[in-house]
């Protein structure tokens, strides 16, 4: 799992990319308050969606909150009888953008970016 502080008043863009011969993957982002974490924390927003396996582009806008906020991100595989945590890695880490990869760790073959989440952030003031 990776965490991600947002300043209040960011919108971000996410772009989820998934190599065209990957297997099925699920990312998962929960929006809790700046000072909430674990399992437990009430989260604000969620988001999540299953990529790979022919499904390799989708996009989605988390709108601006009015208060600083904190992104729980994280990416998984599909194993039999359900779900094993991929591991990640940052690839970009810049003030405007941000780019996760997950991968299968069990898999010697599988790349650090098989499923890429790329952030994108307007700072309060900015248009892009």
């Amino acid at each position: 799992m990776h965490y991600l502080n947002v300043l209040a008043g960011s919108a971000v863009r996410l772009q989820v990319s998934a190599r065209p011969n990957v297997g099925l993957h699920r990312w998962d982002i929960r929006v809790l308050d700046a000072g909430a974490a674990g399992p437990d924390a009430a989260a604000r927003l969620t988001y999540g969606s299953l990529v790979g396996a022919g499904d390799c582009e989708q996009r989605i806008e988390i709108p601006a909150q009015k208060t600083d906020c904190r992104l729980e991100v994280c990416g998984r595989h599909a194993v039999v009888g359900g779900w094993k945590d991929d591991r990640c890695s940052v690839e970009v880490d810049t003030p405007d953008s941000l780019q996760i990869g997950f991968s299968d760790r069990a898999l010697a073959f599988a790349l650090k970016d098989d499923v890429l989440l790329s952030f994108t952030f307007e700072r309060p003031g900015e248009r892009q």
